[in-house]
């Protein structure tokens, strides 16, 4: 189970045990953590924006595990991510490569030896629109995207028995990232649906929440027999936090009060979130008013402010 995101979430995700990742267009975006050696388990394509040369030059920088190396529209997509993975596999023979077909002719047209992806999820065509459960019968898959019980319907249609003695399935990955889209409202995934009761509560984090919906997931797939009970990631990894900077900042206002934050005497106090921003602030109460009319919470605690010196 794969879960591409960005630090401090995918670190979560790793001592769950998910392989972590992220897109070849992003990072991990580590700045922060001095030290940091999080390993790239699986590497995605940006579908929106495709870009096969940028992705080849990616792979071989960051050498993960699983590659979904692009979406194949039609029988000449096929035949250049076909060459693509060939290159690839020609220095890491062990890799998962996957291709993603977008038609019925493209699942045809992908090697027998190359896993297929599977859409369900956020996509601009899903492989229930256009094709037939028979045609990924038989090959491996990747499912890519949709809540677990959605991939697990999945699951069951591609790998039951049928009355025609239709060959199974075999599914290697799955991936999803809807835990952190809603978890910004105060929801997690359960096992019964979306639970909102974060969103209320003032000690609830957005990482704390996405780390739930990590959890219910792992635990909705334990309970299916493909999870393993213990994580081979538990201690983690050994990561040093060094906290936000002015250089960090991208704006020269203060965050609430629109202030030049440049032209303080004292200079801007600034606060990493665990939304990611890096936000400047002119003076304590401008931080703390903005911070809890918005429900913001620093990413790292205390060691996420830098007041300036007295």
């Amino acid at each position: 189970m794969a879960f591409l995101h960005r630090v401090p979430f995918t670190l979560d995700a790793y001592r769950l045990g998910y392989l972590p990742g992220f897109r070849e267009d992003c990072t991990y975006q580590q700045d922060q953590y001095c030290g940091f050696d999080h390993p790239v388990g699986i590497l995605d394509n940006d579908f929106h924006n495709p870009d096969l040369k940028q992705y080849l030059e990616r792979f071989f920088e960051y050498e993960p595990r699983v590659g979904i190396v692009g979406d194949a529209y039609d029988e000449a997509g096929v035949a250049r991510y076909v060459d693509a993975v060939r290159e690839i596999k020609a220095s890491y023979p062990d890799a998962e490569l996957v291709i993603v077909p977008k038609c019925r002719a493209a699942i045809e047209a992908i090697p027998d030896d190359i896993v297929l992806g599977y859409s369900r999820g956020y996509a601009d065509r899903l492989a229930h629109e256009f094709s037939d459960l028979c045609e990924w019968r038989g090959r491996r898959v990747h499912i890519l995207g949709g809540s677990p019980p959605k991939q697990r319907d999945v699951v069951d249609q591609l790998t039951r028995p049928t009355l025609t003695g239709d060959p199974p399935a075999d599914i290697v990955g799955l991936d999803w990232n809807g835990a952190h889209r809603v978890a910004q409202f105060g929801e997690f995934w359960t096992a019964d649906g979306w639970d909102d009761s974060g969103r209320d509560a003032d000690h609830a984090t957005v990482r704390e929440t996405v780390r739930q919906s990590l959890k219910q997931t792992r635990e909705f797939w334990q309970t299916h027999g493909v999870w393993p009970r213990s994580s081979p990631n538990e201690t983690g990894l050994a990561v040093e936090y060094r906290g936000p900077t002015t250089s960090d900042l991208e704006s020269a206002a203060c965050e609430r009060c629109g202030a030049n934050i440049w032209t303080i005497t004292r200079g801007p106090s600034v606060v990493e979130y665990d939304t990611s921003a890096v936000l400047g602030y002119c003076s304590y109460d401008c931080y703390f008013t903005h911070r809890q009319r918005n429900y913001l919470e620093e990413l790292a605690g205390e060691q996420s402010v830098v007041f300036p010196a007295r």
